[in-house]
């Protein structure tokens, strides 16, 4: 199920399957990535891309960088919802960020940069106007909104 609330906030649920599973008995870190791109994917459909969208125009999106947090386990069986948002973007790429949540508990986020790219060039290329219009939409929509915390964090060991 995907939906867009009031502010434009992309939600989708997705169960957790056996096979996402490893042996610690918890959904395995290449799952959350697997589950983030989904509702990524669905959030890209509301703004008017998609698989028809790169067929028509041979152009898509990729993702140039990627930042996942996990703060709590999801387990076999369990019902995520992922809330994916437009933070910011530009004529070629756009600022996501994405919660994992279950029930009111976070499990984890996503922040990500992604880029429209020319699927015959192989490099950036402005958004389609009816997709950058939509996309600047949503981002207006959710201006409003608090900043994530969990956005623009660095990897390192606290000394």
């Amino acid at each position: 199920m995907s939906t867009l609330d009031a502010h434009g906030v992309h939600a989708m649920t997705l169960e957790v399957l056996p096979a996402w599973l490893d042996y610690n008995g918890h959904m395995n870190v290449a799952y959350y990535s697997l589950a983030f791109d989904l509702a990524g994917e669905e959030l890209l459909k509301c703004a008017g891309m998609g698989e028809a969208y790169t067929q028509a125009t041979q152009n898509s999106w990729m993702v140039l960088e990627a930042h996942i947090t996990y703060q709590n386990e999801a387990n076999l069986g369990e019902q995520l919802l992922l809330k994916s948002r437009v933070l910011d973007c530009n004529a070629k790429c756009a600022h996501l960020y994405q919660e994992m949540v279950r029930g009111d508990t976070l499990l984890s986020t996503q922040e990500q940069l992604m880029l429209h790219v020319s699927l015959q060039t192989r490099r950036g290329a402005p958004f389609e106007p009816a997709v950058f219009a939509a996309m600047e939409r949503m981002r207006a929509q959710q201006a409003a909104l608090p900043r994530p915390a969990w956005i623009g964090r660095q990897i390192g060991i606290r000394r």
